[in-house]
């Protein structure tokens, strides 16, 4: 293959396929129509001398070929359209934007706010939501470009199209109500495996590191409830007097405001890697590049 047989329009083409996995939805991303974009495929079928994609039902799923491509892709597109960007300086507090960010409960109460609170100070006029995160979905959602940003404790080493910054190392702390009987003495092991434990599972969560330890000791963790929620888990301990395990960011916060305090566990608090995510088709959008390190300050203040 030559370089002059592949033009500008089919490397655009390529790179909105490969985020969308549909020609309809990528013909929509680039106002053109279906038939066009079609054409263009079958252009760059011939180019590559590959499939690129193979329809599953509604989709396309991309060949191996395509998947290797895809980074290189994405970074060709981010610069060509750096090169067609105005020259103007960028300005956060001129920006008219709206992003979104997925994360779980315990990122929406402490980071989220604290983000919020340095846009509206340094660009009122970019806004911030929320998603809840929701495994593989949230993945689809950041390449097709309903969510901006993944904020996650897994790294995602398969997702060749993605960026990857780890923000920071949290640790988990585990809080337990007034007058119980682990306030005063720490307990080993055994006793604290055998202990009622709120259990939280939120949807798109990983293994919880606590009871892998108990399980490479043997050990299996009493647990008296089991919830999606961060917040019915809190109201659970106080009402129960059993004990929660949280990342400490988030227990600080609930210290504060409740009578749960913290246990002296027996052995060395799991480490909580806390990780944002973007697709590389934002790699060079200033707007999007200023509000990723507004995330990481944000996230190291916390």
């Amino acid at each position: 293959m030559h370089l002059k047989e592949l033009d500008a329009n089919l490397v655009v083409v390529l790179d909105a396929l490969l985020i969308d996995a549909s020609v309809t939805k990528a013909a929509e991303r680039l106002g053109r129509s279906p038939s066009a974009v079609s054409h263009a495929l079958s252009n760059l079928r011939e180019v590559f001398g590959d499939e690129l994609f193979v329809r599953a039902g509604q989709r396309l799923v991309a060949t191996a070929k395509a998947q290797r491509l895809a980074p290189v892709i994405h970074v060709i597109v981010a610069g060509m359209e750096s090169l067609l960007r105005p020259s103007a300086p960028f300005d956060p507090a001129t920006q008219m934007r709206s992003f979104a960010l997925a994360c779980r409960e315990t990122f929406e109460l402490t980071l989220l706010q604290d983000l919020r609170a340095r846009l509206k100070k340094a660009a009122p006029g970019i806004a911030m939501e929320w998603r809840p995160l929701q495994s593989e979905r949230s993945h689809e959602d950041l390449r097709q470009g309903k969510v901006h940003f993944l904020v996650c404790s897994d790294k995602d080493e398969q997702a060749a199209d993605f960026c990857w910054q780890k923000l920071s190392a949290d640790r988990f702390v585990t809080l337990a109500g007034p007058g119980h009987k682990f306030l005063g003495a720490r307990p080993d092991l055994a006793a604290f495996a055998g202990a009622g434990h709120i259990r939280i599972c939120p949807e798109g969560g990983s293994g919880d590191p606590v009871e892998t330890l108990l399980g490479e000791n043997g050990l299996a963790r009493n647990i008296a409830a089991e919830t999606s929620s961060l917040f019915a888990g809190i109201f659970l301990a106080l009402e129960t007097g059993a004990l929660i395990t949280l990342p400490e960011i988030v227990a600080r916060t609930i210290m504060r405001q409740t009578k749960l305090r913290p246990i002296e566990i027996p052995f060395e608090a799991p480490e909580l890697p806390v990780y944002l995510a973007w697709h590389r088709s934002h790699d060079r959008d200033e707007a999007h590049e200023w509000v990723r390190q507004q995330i990481g300050e944000a996230a190291t203040a916390g």
